[in-house]
């Protein structure tokens, strides 16, 4: 199969320019704080910037609007919780975190509790939520190659040159350029995915989209999405007595049907892709494109707002910018542009997802791209996460679907190479640092911090190319929206809990906080567990397993009960409070004027300061 040359293309030239950027950055890390933190000098815009590319990941860039495409309302929540996700980063993390003066998660945990033990299970949690994230953006950047670009080299298939380009591509410029080439290179990423989305949103604009037209016409008839059926299956009566063919044909383009399908008939075994109209999973009627319901039940629903909304405050790798900033204010305002910037871009892929339900069936005739028309079936895409690729070629030819290329694998290195150094930080502050080689000179840490990195990059390249072999792929539709959301349950599960209580509540003990992140975490990954053997059949329908497995979204579960453990076993422990807990709570909410003045009176009795 021939690449697509402007895919292709505009590609290589972000590869080059990411590896240029890391090796420009690569002799600032000469210490430890270099390396993790760009030694805490990035400024607000700078930071907000790279934090946007750190978050915007494939689900976020071609997730979204195929989720709106897909799902309708549904799929705006989407956007809605990852955009809405930053007002409780900044109301109750950013500055208090910023001004405690650490350098990870792990590491505030250990200096609030004066716990090696929260520092080891803040460690095993980092990972935890760092693999669970890191599994749909290697899936994204094989898939992704595979659609975009259609062909692989040396011997590999299109997908698994993904894998692999990708990560060699982060493994490398994590390793050279640390935290300050990661930022820069994410700041760029962030602008070119944006531009991208932005531009693609203004295009549908010019060749005619009117966002209340499309609204009102899409809503007129039942959503529809593709379904494969054997040809014995499609004519086969359901419980209502009506046959899928009947369903399919009461939805589908008559003269679609005639040539595509009706030739297909006459062999029983063969398979055939239709349009079902589909029902909702909390009214049991047809359903419409304003109306929630299409995937999840309104528990679920409900559960992956909460999810969303929660869970970035406890991504590793967002949380371990803020310590890149000099000072609290600075991170506080780094919050209120991301914000800002977030809003518009969801905004943005909400109107592309619309616009491609809207517009595909009419511009399906001016496709060119075999790896996009093959996914048409009478009008509506089989891929949802393909409606910007379809758009961006039959508005913007080749150029067009190269820049949306671009884009997306700037969403995914940037997410990825957040991903790693979040990983390495936590391997390589918070175990060797502090557990092992104490009085390291910082030529070592740096060593060690990026040989963390190619391990980890190492099991990104694993999981990438496991996937495929585990039928996830199969039994999860939309497997890349899906798992991060996962990611956020299980961040929102460990760590949220435990931080919102360590900053806010004088009260919560060491054992309080330990007890909230084994139930909020490892509650969250129990259920997903579940979820996952009961979608690959792995359990009988009769187990318990099979029951629990119901929920895709355990947040709404797992958050409250972390909290509510929190509370109750602190208070039966509140004797065994941190000795030195107002020193504590003026690191978090004090002054820096408050600050300055408990520093020199530790000097004054010449007690070590850590800053």
């Amino acid at each position: 199969m021939n690449p697509n040359i402007g895919a292709l293309g505009l590609t290589v030239i972000l590869i080059v320019a990411t590896v240029i950027i890391s090796l420009a950055a690569r002799l600032a890390n000469t210490t430890a704080t270099d390396f993790y933190l760009a030694g805490r000098r990035v400024n607000y815009f700078i930071n907000a910037s790279a934090i946007c590319g750190d978050y915007f990941s494939a689900a976020s860039f071609l997730g979204v609007a195929g989720a709106v495409y897909a799902s309708g309302l549904d799929g705006v929540w989407f956007g809605a919780g990852f955009g809405a996700a930053f007002v409780p980063v900044l109301i109750f993390f950013a500055s208090p975190i910023r001004r405690f003066g650490e350098y990870t998660i792990p590491d505030f945990l250990a200096a609030r509790f004066q716990s090696p033990a929260a520092r080891v299970l803040g460690v095993l949690a980092v990972q935890a939520v760092c693999i669970f994230y890191l599994v749909p953006q290697m899936v994204g950047a094989g898939a992704t190659w595979q659609v975009l670009v259609g062909t692989g080299f040396l011997g590999m298939d299109a997908y698994t040159t993904g894998v692999v380009l990708t990560v060699t591509i982060m493994g490398f410029y994590v390793t050279a350029g640390g935290m300050r080439g990661t930022t820069w290179n994410q700041m760029v990423e962030f602008w070119i995915l944006a531009a991208a989305m932005i531009a693609l949103a203004a295009l549908t604009f010019v060749y005619g989209f009117s966002y209340a037209s499309a609204l009102e016409n899409v809503s007129k008839g039942p959503l529809t999405a593709p379904a494969a059926y054997q040809v014995r299956d499609l004519t086969s009566p359901g419980p209502d007595g009506r046959t899928p063919a009947e369903l399919a044909r009461s939805v589908m383009n008559r003269e679609y049907w005639e040539a595509k399908i009706q030739p297909k008939l006459t062999d029983p075994e063969a398979t055939v892709v239709v349009l079902i109209p589909q029902t909702s999973k909390i009214t049991g009627q047809p359903m419409v494109f304003t109306e929630p319901g299409h995937r999840y039940s309104w528990l679920d629903q409900f559960s992956m707002v909460l999810a969303l909304v929660l869970g970035t405050s406890g991504l590793p790798h967002i949380m371990n910018r803020y310590y890149t900033n000099p000072t609290g204010k600075v991170a506080r305002w780094t919050t209120v542009a991301v914000l800002g910037m977030v809003g518009v871009f969801y905004i943005a892929a909400s109107i592309v997802g619309l616009a491609g339900r809207a517009m595909i069936p009419e511009l399906a005739g001016q496709i060119t791209d075999h790896n996009l028309l093959r996914q048409v079936v009478s009008g509506v895409l089989v891929n949802s996460d393909s409606v910007m690729p379809f758009l961006a070629q039959a508005l913007g030819g080749d150029l067009g679907l190269g820049v949306i290329a671009a884009g997306a694998f700037a969403a995914m290195f940037s997410t990825i190479g957040g991903l790693l150094l979040a990983s390495a930080a936590s391997w390589g502050h918070d175990l060797y640092d502090q557990f092992i080689a104490q009085d390291a000179p910082e030529w070592k840490k740096v060593a060690v911090g990026k040989a963390a990195v190619l391990l980890m990059s190492g099991v990104a390249l694993a999981v990438g190319l496991g996937v495929p072999a585990s039928g996830l792929m199969s039994a999860y539709p939309s497997l890349i929206a899906l798992m991060v959301t996962w990611a956020f349950s299980v961040a929102g599960g460990f760590f949220v809990p435990v931080l919102l209580t360590s900053i806010w509540w004088k009260q919560i003990t060491l054992t309080g906080a330990l007890a909230g992140m084994i139930v909020g975490g490892g509650g969250s990954v129990l259920f997903i567990i579940c979820n996952i053997l009961r979608a690959t059949r792995a359990v009988s329908p009769d187990s318990l397993v099979y029951w629990i497995g119901q929920l895709a979204f355990p947040a709404a579960i797992t958050f409250p009960l972390a909290v509510a453990i929190i509370f109750v076993i602190s208070y039966l422990d509140r004797r065994n409070l941190p000795s030195n807990i107002d020193e504590i709570w003026i690191r978090i909410h004090g002054t820096a004027r408050e600050r300055q003045q408990r520093r020199l009176e530790r000097l004054s009795k010449t007690d070590p300061v850590r800053s």
